[in-house]
């Protein structure tokens, strides 16, 4: 994943998760998470985003966004269980995610994934898989979904 949409996903994920009421909150939030970004670029992010202040509080506008939680971090089990952490009650949104695109097939000619399903917790995403050899598989699905995540 490039610089540009690792910022995009974590400038998403905060106005999502917060209350947003200066573009100088915004900076000091992705500062916390190791991204220094100017006012002037920022501004550009949040216009590209679709994210304007409404009301005070800045929200995104164009409600096609794809609004998914950010990963936080991936493990992987010597059974092959792939567990996926996110922010507290951003779980369930991920789970129903990698459920529908994986797991729930509505054509007939789409390829298995190796994903049977998915367990979600507050802020943890069991994934369970159809078998160790589709781990591979999986891992690069949930890479292309998600790039900013490295393999352990």
């Amino acid at each position: 994943m490039s610089f540009d949409a690792t910022l995009d996903s974590h400038i998403l994920n905060i106005i999502q998760s917060n209350d947003i009421f200066e573009q100088s909150d915004l900076q000091k939030m992705l500062k916390s998470r190791g991204y220094t970004v100017p006012q002037a670029t920022l501004s550009r992010r949040l216009k590209k985003l679709k994210i304007a202040k409404v009301s005070g509080i800045y929200k995104v506008i164009d409600y096609n966004q794809p609004n998914l939680p950010l990963v936080l971090n991936m493990d992987i089990s010597d059974l092959g269980l792939i567990v996926l952490h996110t922010h507290p009650g951003q779980a369930n949104s991920l789970g129903y995610f990698l459920d529908q695109k994986y797991v729930n097939f509505s054509h007939k000619d789409k390829q298995p994934s190796g994903i049977l399903g998915t367990l979600a917790g507050d802020d943890t995403v069991l994934v369970i898989i159809k078998s160790k050899r589709d781990l591979d598989k999986v891992l690069k699905a949930i890479c292309e979904d998600f790039p900013y995540l490295s393999i352990p």
